[in-house]
């Protein structure tokens, strides 16, 4: 009799032990959820990630609390994320910088983000725009890579700092073009901007929603914008294709991440909620008006995709010669 109860018992906690992914899934969310940003609050980060947030938590029935854990270039963050547990509770806003450049920019990272964490769902993709000031002799990119040409070094660009994506995306154009720009980088993005109005610098790769204003006050020129799209914030200015360099091409991306390890149904419930957040009219207008455009990747496909970026940014870090360490 008491080996009969024993079996018994075993059979019974392994049915139990089997259903439990499946009944933890079917309840969640029942608390909170903490949505991890790896970067300082303001910014382009700031604004999908808020957007997002209040759209999930609509969604989900449960807030998502956006918490801000900048520092080391996001991979403190994303390091944070990587080893939560994996219940999906704590999910990351992940970008091309910490899921794929940060990956040849830092020798020796402690996580490796393309295997210690999940693709939920991509957000959206981001290009930056050369821009310059009114009074410089660049009234488009063919005038810059003919002076370029002829003046190796002599035209300089700041940047929002080494391995950014303002300078990468610089490096992009350097070897499609073949030419040879000086690289001045700064403590952010802001400014390389106001020094480029200042008449400091002669040019700067920066982001559509910072500059757009500036364009519009007629205190700065766009020449080219570094995508594959071009933007309806930004009427008239070309992309890089259409100037004769697709190679030059660079955007920046953003998506939802978990641990690795988070139950399937978790993932899928997560995806389906972002994919629903990021298609919803009042977030595409809000997106769109800061330049970001959709990417509608889910699950394995966005997981696919970031792995083929890990080697496309190797290339573009490696063209750079930039290094975080």
């Amino acid at each position: 009799m008491n080996l009969l109860i024993k079996a018994v018992a075993a059979a019974t906690l392994t049915f139990s032990i089997a259903l439990a992914p499946q009944a933890f899934a079917q309840n969640y969310p029942d608390r909170n959820i903490t949505l991890v940003v790896p970067f300082a609050a303001g910014g382009i980060s700031d604004s999908q990630s808020r957007q997002l947030a209040q759209r999930l938590g609509g969604i989900l029935g449960q807030p998502v609390v956006v918490v801000n854990r900048p520092g080391a270039s996001g991979m403190l963050g994303t390091e944070a994320v990587a080893r939560a547990e994996p219940d999906g509770y704590t999910i990351l806003y992940g970008t091309h910088g910490t899921l794929a450049a940060n990956l040849a920019l830092f020798k020796n990272l402690r996580v490796n983000p393309p295997k210690d964490l999940r693709a939920v769902h991509s957000l959206f993709k981001q290009s930056t725009v050369l821009v310059t000031g009114v009074d410089t002799p660049y009234k488009s990119l063919g005038d810059l890579i003919r002076i370029a040409k002829r003046e190796p070094g002599k035209i300089n660009y700041a940047s929002a700092g080494s391995g950014t994506q303002t300078h990468l995306a610089a490096a992009r154009l350097e070897s499609a073009a073949d030419i040879s720009l000086t690289h001045i980088p700064y403590k952010g993005a802001g400014p390389a901007l106001i020094d480029v109005l200042g008449g400091v610098v002669d040019v700067t790769f920066s982001y559509p929603e910072a500059v757009v204003p500036q364009l519009q006050a007629g205190k700065l020129r766009a020449l080219v914008l570094m995508g594959e799209n071009r933007l309806d914030i930004l009427p008239g200015v070309p992309t890089v294709g259409d100037e004769g360099y697709p190679g030059a091409a660079l955007e920046g991306w953003s998506g939802i991440f978990v641990p690795a390890g988070t139950p399937d149904d978790v993932v899928a419930k997560l995806a389906d909620a972002v994919r629903d957040s990021t298609e919803a009219p009042e977030v595409l207008e809000a997106m769109a008006r800061i330049g970001s455009l959709p990417m509608g990747l889910s699950d394995k496909a966005f997981q696919s995709f970031v792995e083929e970026e890990v080697d496309h940014w190797k290339e573009v870090v490696e063209q750079s010669g930039a290094s975080l360490e």
